[in-house]
């Protein structure tokens, strides 16, 4: 079986001098895993790593692995990091929208309590409100709350088989 991506000796736009790629993706240089040269290039998380952002640039060049656990091969965009703008600090109006976004999450619909975890993105409803409302039958409160089984004793015989 043959690799999909083949080592090239190609021209690249930020040097003067060619390097090995693995061809072209997009019509950008194409870099496998630990051969892009890391004075020059970064990913968005090295990047903020470094304090800096990719200021509106396009990618220079893409990064290419294969992921084990999805069992796929994923594409990164590399940036050049001279053009790479410094990150906007976060200022104090920018804190506080995000506390009141973040306890807009945490916010009962049905009484207006705020608790301390986020509340599930479907109701957005805390437990105690969910129990006077009525529970539906197939919520994980029924059985505990209400005392009736939503199965019979040869179902749940059968889910643990």
């Amino acid at each position: 079986m043959s690799r999909r991506f083949l080592w090239v000796l190609a021209s690249v736009p930020w040097s003067d001098q060619t390097c090995f790629t693995r061809g072209t993706w997009h019509g950008k240089p194409l870099f496998s895993t630990k051969t892009a040269d890391r004075s020059v290039l970064a990913t968005e998380r090295q990047l903020t790593a470094m304090g800096k952002r990719p200021g509106g640039q396009d990618p220079a060049a893409f990064l290419y692995f294969r992921c084990r656990k999805a069992g796929k091969l994923v594409f990164a965009n590399l940036y050049l990091i001279e053009k790479a703008k410094p990150k906007q600090p976060m200022t104090p109006a920018r804190w506080a929208s995000h506390r009141k976004m973040m306890a807009a999450r945490r916010t009962c619909r049905e009484c207006r309590e705020t608790g301390w975890a986020e509340l599930p993105k479907a109701h957005r409803t805390c437990e105690a409100c969910l129990y006077s409302a009525g529970l539906d039958p197939h919520s994980y409160l029924h059985d505990y709350l209400v005392g009736e089984p939503t199965l019979t004793p040869e179902e749940h015989a059968a889910l643990a088989a």
